[in-house]
């Protein structure tokens, strides 16, 4: 997906404060229908991808199949769980709550969450946001205990599998190392000081107001999520998890949601400008080429473009929001072994390039 972070980086392709001309716009969705009947073939697995302007769905569109077995099609209204892209609502939880005073970034992990070991006195919050805590990821823990994607696991099994951790292999407050640990605890943060879920928050305080059809829901078997797969030869494997951890992934929803979210790095509509400048505030270097930081939930590139990039069980998701915050493309695929780098860099050199 590195080819995919880059291409976020370019400017719209239309001038920044207006919507495409229809001739250019009938252009470009006919373009990108192209790409989807050009790159993927409709009886596998596949993606669906969004594209909007000021909060506006342009362009949307899918191909391939939601359910192999049923060869039941993939469509602009099929949902799939976006993985790590989730990271970012957490943080606007997490902001939203440094704005009521009820936590600030420097309070230490161990006033929020009990049972961690002496550790957690010295990872702050912030340490958590951007992933400067030094705390392993859980994923690789649990996996180490023997625990597949296909057993159920539940959020306590993942506090648990970090306060084994007897002593940290990096210093909190050090150098960018990613770990879907940090935003778990960012979860039991946030039901420590507002006494319900993340996914309860989420829903009040963000999915509501701006109107959006998301769900924190983890591994949701529900009927309009597409089923995820591996490819195994010639034979499509269905890649089931029943993991159950919140704060890191488990949102379910469609590109098209997705890519309307992006205009909240332009509007503000939640939090406003104080929660847009907090999301970029405290950002560290990720190490990564092109000199991109990592902020609040979402990667920041050197021009100042948005991105982040998901990928659990069979299921990618990629999503951009371009330098000027006008534009935000998403795409969801429902198998790592389609050709998801092809798709997502060429709709992003038709609407961004």
């Amino acid at each position: 997906m590195v080819v995919v972070l880059g291409l976020v980086a370019c400017t719209p392709a239309s001038e920044p404060d207006a919507a495409p001309q229809p001739s250019a716009l009938a252009d470009r969705v006919a373009a990108s229908d192209d790409l989807l009947a050009t790159a993927l073939a409709d009886d596998e697995p596949g993606c669906s991808a969004a594209v909007a302007v000021r909060g506006e769905v342009v362009w949307a569109g899918a191909r391939g199949l939601a359910n192999v077995d049923g060869e039941d099609p993939l469509t602009t209204a099929t949902e799939f769980d976006i993985a790590s892209v989730s990271k970012q609502f957490t943080a606007t939880a997490v902001l939203l709550l440094v704005e009521d005073g009820a936590l600030a970034l420097d309070d230490p992990l161990s006033g929020h969450v009990a049972g961690l070991p002496a550790w957690a006195a010295d990872v702050t919050l912030d340490d958590l946001l951007h992933h400067t805590s030094g705390i392993p990821d859980y994923t690789e823990l649990l996996v180490a205990q023997g625990a597949g994607l296909d057993e159920p696991t539940t959020q306590q099994d993942a506090v648990d599998a970090i306060a084994g951790i007897p002593t940290l292999p990096q210093e909190p407050g050090g150098a960018f190392r990613y770990s879907n640990s940090n935003y778990v605890l960012l979860a039991e943060v946030v039901r420590d000081v507002t006494g319900t879920t993340l996914a309860d928050v989420l829903a009040d305080r963000v999915f509501g107001p701006l109107g959006l059809a998301m769900r924190l829901d983890p591994a949701s078997t529900a009927p309009a999520v597409a089923t995820a797969y591996t490819a195994d030869g010639d034979a499509w494997v269905p890649e089931p998890s029943r993991w159950t951890q919140v704060g890191d992934g488990s949102i379910h929803t469609t590109p098209s949601e997705l890519a309307r979210w992006g205009d909240q790095y332009r509007t503000g509509a939640v939090g406003g400008r104080a929660l847009l400048d907090a999301v970029e505030e405290g950002s560290v270097p990720t190490g990564a080429p092109g000199g991109s930081r990592y902020g609040a939930g979402i990667e920041i590139a050197s021009d100042g473009a948005l991105s982040h990039l998901g990928g659990w069980a069979g299921y990618v998701t990629v999503f951009g929001v371009t330098a000027d915050r006008t534009t935000s493309l998403a795409m969801s695929c429902n198998s790592p072994d389609v050709d998801a780098d092809q798709v997502a860099a060429g709709l992003l050199a038709v609407w961004v390039g």
